[in-house]
């Protein structure tokens, strides 16, 4: 059976009140009888009760980072970072993963609503299945801080990478190499894909005098061989693209099966950039042309806005935006395309 601190209080001939005072080092307690309780506590193999502690105590000293992809190595690398910043502040951090399900995302929200985390801070995939979750957590002044575009949800605090810029200069650049057929793949899940890169892909071609072409525009879910599915349907149905722009690097793995199945070389028949500039990008078969943007520093800043919104609930909301800058390798070619 479990000792309980009423056990100790009771062998040790003592209040509850006394016990408790002892146990946790408060005052106006005579050191005699604290060094009783104490010994009391020791031989009866009593042990605090963390629950039990964190209701009084109104904190768990936990902080909750809800990723919606665990095998994209950009989110582990941002809740490192989080991770890291986090135990600064003396907090430790559960990493829990969405998966494509709005069903996990919710429960995980729960979280905070239950008082099992401190904060959260989420990289949301379903906005708008969960949306009266969100609002719930900010009517009831949970900690939340979202990286994600600054339309999901403005009257929280948001960090965010401007993706359309992204979309802007990774699709500038192709075009100044000359390509006119560029493709542009997309994720499903991502917030405000139609505000975000491919209006930055919209608005380089529109500046340029260059037509688009909705055909050349495709969606995937955010798997691996969703992308390669997306892809080869895409290259087969468009043979004149190309080069190619998608979501993030991950996904842009799948391109270089896609387009070695279909007898296009990457670069010579096949522009790509990625976005995201993960480490993995600098090591494929041919160095991965993309976007970058800081991840130690998104993790470090979503760190320092939740535990911020703990200390200040009042303080006025956020909203932080990074702009991403291309890195040119050899994935895109540097002249003219064929």
């Amino acid at each position: 059976m479990t000792v309980t601190i009423h056990d100790v209080a009771r062998e040790a001939k003592v209040s509850l009140r006394t016990a408790t005072r002892a146990i946790n080092n408060e005052p106006h307690v005579r050191k005699p009888t604290r060094h009783l309780v104490l010994e009391t506590a020791k031989r009866l193999g009593w042990r605090p009760n963390s629950h039990a502690r964190n209701l009084v105590r109104g904190k768990t000293d936990r902080l909750g980072i809800v990723l919606p992809d665990s095998r994209n190595a950009v989110f582990s690398e941002i809740a490192s970072a989080i991770d890291v910043r986090a135990q600064t502040y003396g907090y430790n951090c559960f990493v829990l993963h969405s998966e494509g399900s709005a069903e996990r995302e919710a429960n995980f929200l729960n979280l905070g609503l239950d008082g099992s985390v401190d904060g959260l801070i989420v990289l949301p995939n379903f906005l708008e299945a969960n949306r009266d979750l969100y609002a719930r957590l900010l009517q009831e002044r949970i900690p939340l801080v979202l990286r994600g575009g600054p339309e999901a949800l403005p009257e929280a605090d948001i960090l965010t990478v401007d993706v359309e810029h992204g979309g802007y200069l990774a699709t500038r650049h192709l075009l100044n190499l000359g390509h006119r057929h560029i493709g542009i793949l997309v994720s499903e899940f991502a917030l405000g894909r139609l505000y975000g890169r491919l209006k930055g892909y919209l608005r380089a071609h529109e500046e340029m005098g260059v037509p688009t072409r909705s055909e050349y525009q495709i969606s995937s879910g955010h798997r691996l061989e969703e992308g390669y599915q997306a892809i080869r349907r895409l290259l087969t149905a468009q043979p004149k693209i190309s080069a190619l722009f998608c979501h993030n690097d991950f996904l842009a793995m799948s391109v270089f099966r896609a387009a070695r199945e279909l007898g296009k070389r990457i670069p010579d028949d096949l522009a790509l950039i990625g976005f995201d500039d993960i480490d993995f990008a600098k090591f494929c078969e041919v160095p991965l042309t993309t976007l970058t943007h800081p991840k130690e520093m998104e993790g470090q800043l979503l760190a320092d806005m939740v535990c911020q919104r703990i200390e200040q609930p009042d303080h006025p909301p956020q909203q932080i935006t990074l702009r991403p800058e291309l890195i040119i390798r050899e994935s895109c070619g540097y002249g003219a395309p064929p």
